[in-house]
């Protein structure tokens, strides 16, 4: 599958590189998030991820959550319960 989307590493990217990235791929949109929902913090509770993601999310938000061994037992508690939250809500999902 091909994607326009590009989420630079860990939220940085230099002008110098935007620059780069669209001479590379000029139709790329750069997407970045505003909830991060720390699962990847080893000394973070899954209650405490789950909390921070939803007292922090709104329509239109974009939320992280990390699909690795460091973040699993995070992730795997609180994405669930948030999409569940979301869900009764009435929120809606989409696909960039």
């Amino acid at each position: 599958m091909h994607s326009t989307l590009f989420r630079p590493p860990h939220g940085r990217i230099r002008y110098s590189q935007i620059r780069a990235l669209k001479a590379a791929i000029p139709d790329v949109e750069i997407v970045m998030w505003d909830v991060l929902s720390g699962d990847f913090d080893k000394n973070l509770s899954p209650e405490k991820c789950l909390r921070n993601v939803l007292s922090a999310t709104e329509a239109g938000s974009i939320v992280v959550f990390h699909d690795s061994l460091k973040a699993f037992d995070r992730m795997s508690y609180a994405l669930p319960r948030a999409l569940q939250y979301w869900r009764e809500k009435r929120f809606k999902f989409g696909v960039l």
